[in-house]
């Protein structure tokens, strides 16, 4: 049976830091991370048919993401089981405000490379939406081999979603990383974007500025979130459409914008494209809806039981 949405990006275990019952000795949980791969546990929560291509080691680490995905219905045939290397682990720590930073323990680029001929073949049949993003964008060994993806699944009429996630603080070769992802802007058909994604950039403090200077850039519809402060698109016309965020207690905001990533593919896997950017309103506020409830529990997809529950939220919270 064909996927709706195909995801590609880095599988890891994400260790989140809680609060310690006893001074200066840290507690973790682990759970399976990856900005992608967060958008693919939760668009299979919300009820879609979706497949996950990544590469992870043969290891405890890498059977405990597998597990996890199977568990909610992810189609794993897509990872790459790599005896050489080690599944990757990023340390989260969180702030007083919920917010994460991350400590990467990762394999050299080249050795997480997802190579478009060993990706099973029933995966690309039928497939509604193509999904990417992250350092699977910007690094250059991987930033390669996912422009096969993207120029092979245009052909096929795939619409092609990017997220490029960018982390400034962890990426060496920032000039590189900056001409790769804009050159990936120039193909796909879909963005979302942060803050700090537009202004890592276009070099603008200005969101708005930023904004018109990447659509210039660009031949995509982009839809830029902002943490707290909600989110918003701009259409053809130049016009804002802004959508504020769901105040909710925060556990953390691990995978808030992956959520968004997910309720917004979601629609688009449902109703398409067209109808979606006619009506983009409903939408942005459904994506939040979607974001919110993961930034209720910790971790990057906890929070989120399934689509009724998001209705049901909606239905208390959004009078519109």
């Amino acid at each position: 049976m064909p996927v709706d949405i195909l995801y590609l990006g880095g599988t890891s275990i994400d260790l989140i830091q809680v609060k310690s019952s006893r001074k200066n000795r840290p507690r973790f949980f682990a759970s399976t991370g990856g900005s992608i791969t967060n958008s693919a546990i939760i668009s299979a929560k919300l009820g879609l048919k979706v497949a996950m291509v990544s590469r992870i080691g043969k290891d405890p680490l890498g059977e405990l993401a597998v597990r996890f995905m199977d568990s909610y219905g992810v189609n794993t045939k897509g990872i790459i089981r790599d005896p050489t290397i080690r599944t990757p682990l990023a340390i989260a720590n969180i702030d007083s405000r919920g917010n994460s930073k991350y400590t990467f323990y990762k394999n050299p680029p080249g050795h997480s490379n997802c190579p478009l001929k060993r990706v099973p073949m029933g995966l690309l049949k039928g497939l509604k939406i193509f999904h990417f993003g992250s350092s699977f964008s910007y690094q250059k060994e991987t930033s390669i081999e996912s422009l096969k993806y993207v120029k092979l699944l245009k052909k096929k009429g795939v619409l092609i979603s990017f997220d490029p996630n960018l982390r400034p603080y962890a990426i060496k070769d920032k000039v590189g990383a900056k001409k790769r992802v804009l050159a990936l802007l120039k193909l796909v058909d879909l963005v979302k974007m942060s803050e700090l994604d537009i202004r890592f950039l276009t070099g603008q403090k200005d969101i708005k500025k930023g904004l018109l200077k990447l659509k210039n850039k660009s031949r995509c519809e982009i839809i830029l979130t902002l943490g707290s402060r909600g989110c918003m698109y701009m259409d053809s016309r130049g016009k804002l459409i802004k959508c504020p965020a769901f105040k909710v207690k925060i556990a953390d905001t691990i995978g808030a914008g992956d959520a968004f990533t997910a309720g917004l593919l979601c629609k688009i896997a449902k109703i398409g494209k067209k109808r979606v950017f006619s009506n983009i309103r409903p939408i942005l506020v459904f994506s939040s809806a979607v974001s919110a409830m993961i930034c209720r529990k910790k971790g990057a997809s906890q929070g989120l039981k399934g689509i009724s529950q998001v209705r049901s939220f909606l239905a208390s919270n959004h009078s519109g």
